[in-house]
């Protein structure tokens, strides 16, 4: 909350009108088996809005999985809250699914860096570089927005999120490209670039690197 809404600006999830007991986001600790965990739908917030309440379930020991224990708790609050986010005060659009994931995957390494939880997903991505954005569940896009953190700063992500109500989301990022100077295209060429030059033709220093 602090790191999303407080430093980066983003409005808070709306309240759920009292479901759950109170006023207050509801996490529910849960053994969810393998899944880390999941943003679930409460109500449309007004009838027609795409926009709803949510309550977050999360696993309760987080075992097993590419990251475990604490670590992996850290980086699913910051996935799910920004899924929260996502729904509450913009949109839900079922065939612009992807980048709900692209961007929550990306949180979660901009919110906790040092944990790289996401590195599991970049194999279908680096085996796979010529599928488009939308044909992917968007995990393994996620080092796009990190590119793009880190290339034009973090308010070109909210911005693309402030033009989701009235874009599908390809357009969305194309219009906030197009306002800092570049586009969909051209980033996307350096971009892949940056993705080109990792592993072992990484070059200690250099800029070109997201991984």
């Amino acid at each position: 909350y602090n790191f999303e809404v407080t430093f980066l600006g983003y409005p808070k999830p709306p309240t759920d009108n009292n479901e759950g007991g109170d006023n207050l986001y509801d996490v529910y600790i849960l053994n969810l088996g393998l899944l880390y965990g999941e943003t679930d739908f409460s109500q449309e917030i007004t009838p027609g809005s795409s926009k709803f309440t949510t309550y977050i379930r999360m696993d309760n020991d987080f075992s097993g999985f590419f990251t475990e224990g604490i670590d992996a708790a850290r980086v699913t609050a910051a996935h799910e809250f920004h899924h929260a986010i996502q729904v509450g005060n913009y949109i839900w659009r079922a065939d612009d699914t992807y980048f709900y994931e692209l961007t929550s995957t990306a949180f979660e390494d901009i919110v906790y860096p040092s944990i790289n939880d996401y590195l599991q997903y970049l194999p279908s991505y680096f085996n796979n570089t010529q599928v488009s954005f939308a044909s992917t569940q968007g995990y393994n896009f996620a080092i796009w927005n990190l590119y793009l953190y880190a290339t034009f700063g973090p308010g070109i992500i909210k911005r693309q999120w402030e033009l989701m109500p009235t874009n599908k989301a390809i357009n969305a990022i194309n219009k906030s490209l197009i306002e800092n100077n570049s586009t969909f295209a051209g980033a996307l060429k350096e971009f892949s670039i940056w993705t080109y030059f990792t592993n072992y033709r990484s070059v200690s220093g250099d800029r070109k690197s997201v991984v």
